[in-house]
């Protein structure tokens, strides 16, 4: 579905004064100023692998040998990769000692604990 933005002022604009929403924001849809199309590079300057000390410009060769090496790029694993926590068990009666314990060192003044 087409999406309009109104601005009867813009150069592109209809006779209702509207303007196709990909023509007014440009950046939003992958157009650089030129009007070409935005797009990522698989180069990149030539780096040397840690894992195999094989030098590499291609961003996807570099990743497959970091994958090979049985590594991970910091900042791109995913949850899969990392494992949550297990949550600690909550023991409703060893709660409400501790918050006892609690109130009574505050209003003594000295830990029963350590």
């Amino acid at each position: 579905m087409a999406r309009f933005i109104y601005a009867p002022t813009h150069p592109d604009a209809n006779h209702n004064g509207m303007v196709a929403a990909e023509v007014y924001y440009p950046w939003r849809y992958g157009h650089v100023a030129d009007g070409g199309p935005a797009y990522i590079s698989d180069h990149m300057d030539p780096t040397k692998h840690m894992a195999d000390g094989r030098t590499y410009d291609s961003k996807s060769a570099f990743r497959k040998a970091t994958r090979a090496a049985g590594c991970i790029e910091v900042g791109n694993e995913t949850a899969a990769v990392t494992k949550p926590r297990a949550p600690i068990a909550l023991d409703r009666r060893e709660r409400r000692n501790d918050i006892k314990r609690s109130i009574w060192e505050l209003k003594n003044g000295r830990r029963v604990r350590d």
